[in-house]
């Protein structure tokens, strides 16, 4: 679910830190459907047109230096 957005979120997001920088992008299939100034008024505006569930709100910030650990504690014999 939402896959093909955060794959296009993906492909768009250093471009989107270049044009955007310090706000929050709203996709919805594989179209940038607007651009603002907080989570929230993202949310709050996006949701009055959209259906929760199909789209998704990300920050324009460059991901290239993005590190991501998961710990589990799992141990395996």
């Amino acid at each position: 679910m939402l896959e093909r957005e955060y794959q296009y979120f993906e492909t768009i997001a250093s471009q989107l830190a270049i044009d955007h920088p310090h706000k929050f992008s709203v996709i919805k299939g594989e179209q940038v459907i607007g651009i603002y100034d907080t989570m929230e008024q993202a949310l709050e505006e996006t949701a009055g047109a959209h259906e929760l569930g199909t789209f998704i709100v990300q920050p324009c910030e460059d991901r290239s230096h993005i590190v991501q650990r998961f710990h589990s504690r799992v141990a395996f014999a």
